[in-house]
């Protein structure tokens, strides 16, 4: 039996089945596809980016918003203790009558009802930034910064929060607004109660201002906030002189200053 014969001849390369010019077209048109999306990513990430910059300015205008709440507090702080003392000695008066407190005005915001004691009507805005948590383009802001904005925000979200419990307490205080007679001790007790939380309310606001403001002079690449207070200082003085008028000489001018130099630093 012959054994199998073995060819030694090169066997023939298979052929593509496309030739050289239809995969130099292939090709060109897989570049040009990977090219287009990349302009298409391109495009899009200079609109995030643009866009983060429109939510910091959005941020921005309330956070100047809130250091003015905060720069105001701090101005009439004095004027809110002193008007708590005379209510709380009005209330610890034995003699079983009162007379009805002076009334107050709240500013700019009428008031339908005497109110005894003054306490800022202010918004507190944080809309701007819970819009932004969660889209690409908050992403786009540098982590650094937006964990700063994270901070502040929450801060005025706690602002807004004692300034309601503050307007609850305030609301205790209508019998003080007219005059009664044969006034008995629990009356007395429930004046004194919300006298002593309308106080704490108006300790801790005014904590919570010196450190906001504090907060937003040191938090990353401020100079956006530290230009917008300069420019609004003509709108600070405003602000002085209508809060001259509605609260007196207790108001504290000096406030202004001391902000405006903060922020210049």
């Amino acid at each position: 039996m012959s054994k199998p014969h073995n060819d030694d001849r090169a066997r023939p390369r298979p052929r593509l089945p496309i030739s050289r010019q239809r995969l130099v077209e292939l090709a060109v048109v897989v570049f040009g596809v990977l090219i287009g999306l990349g302009l298409d990513n391109l495009v899009e990430e200079v609109r995030l980016r643009g866009d983060a910059r429109e939510l910091e300015r959005a941020f921005q205008h309330d956070i100047l918003g809130a250091i003015q709440n905060s720069w105001e507090r701090q101005a009439i702080d004095k004027c809110l203790t002193e008007r708590l003392h005379s209510l709380t000695e009005q209330a610890l008066s034995r003699d079983g009558t009162w007379e009805a407190a002076p009334a107050v005005s709240n500013g700019s915001i009428p008031v339908a009802v005497p109110a005894p004691y003054r306490s800022p009507i202010r918004q507190w805005m944080t809309v701007s930034f819970d819009r932004a948590l969660g889209t690409e383009a908050f992403k786009r802001i540098p982590r650094e910064r937006a964990n700063a904005y994270a901070v502040l925000f929450s801060s005025i979200a706690w602002s807004r929060e004692g300034n309601g419990e503050e307007y609850q307490a305030l609301a205790r205080l209508a019998p003080l607004a007219y005059p009664m007679a044969d006034v008995d001790n629990q009356v007395r007790a429930d004046m004194l109660q919300a006298l002593s939380q309308l106080d704490r309310d108006r300790a801790l606001a005014l904590v919570q201002a010196n450190q906001f403001i504090a907060l937003a002079m040191n938090m990353p690449d401020t100079n956006a906030v530290r230009g917008g207070l300069l420019e609004q200082r003509a709108k600070y003085d405003e602000a002085t002189r209508s809060l001259e008028v509605t609260y007196g000489a207790c108001f504290d001018r000096s406030a202004t200053d001391r902000l405006m130099s903060l922020a210049s630093k």
